[in-house]
């Protein structure tokens, strides 16, 4: 799994600790809130991104990215499965086979003989014989979305520079949260 980790300064995370010292147990709920929110923000970056390059919906896509976090760790990860072409927008059946587009703006590519079938477990994909015979098939599938993010040039080194600036902004705003609920 592609797994996206953002550092924090140590010199600013020793400088928010002095402004909360006077709260109790502030600290861990500022940077446990703020790491949770830049992972949101993070992953919506990454769907919107990979959206305008891919020919997918954001939400296949949000379902191939996992996050995790607590109050001093956050990650994102991107699961290395690649993607049924049934998911790709435009995957149509034809005469000739199935016609799918994987790449926004980019051509069409046509898997001859291809059906689009329904099994009985319920998943519904692009299939193609292996041989003449009735049986066997196999599921025909584009990219992974891991394969998408490290095979776009700049689109990992963008979402992770985004998403350090968003933590510095979140704890900001989170000790000023705090400072108002302490207020009270």
């Amino acid at each position: 799994m592609l797994d996206v980790r953002v550092k924090i300064d140590e010199r600013s995370l020793k400088e928010a600790d002095r402004i909360l010292r006077a709260i109790p147990r502030a600290m861990p709920r500022v940077m446990r809130r703020a790491i949770k929110r830049t992972v949101d923000k993070a992953v919506t970056d990454f769907k919107e991104r990979i959206a305008r390059v891919v020919n997918m919906k954001k939400g296949d896509i949000g379902r191939a990215l996992k996050k995790r976090w607590s109050s001093d760790y956050g990650s994102i990860s991107a699961k290395y499965t690649r993607t049924g072409l049934l998911e790709f927008k435009g995957t149509t059946q034809g005469a000739r086979g199935v016609r799918y587009r994987i790449v926004k703006g980019g051509k069409r590519g046509l898997i001859e003989h291809g059906f689009i079938a329904r099994m009985q477990s319920g998943h519904r994909g692009v299939f193609k014989r292996e041989r003449e015979i009735r049986l066997p098939i196999q599921e025909k599938r584009g990219p992974s979305v891991w394969q998408i993010i490290t095979g776009t040039a700049g689109l990992l080194r963008a979402a992770i520079d985004k998403a350090g600036n968003l933590l510095g902004k979140f704890i900001d705003d989170q000790i000023g949260v705090e400072f108002r609920r302490w207020k009270k």
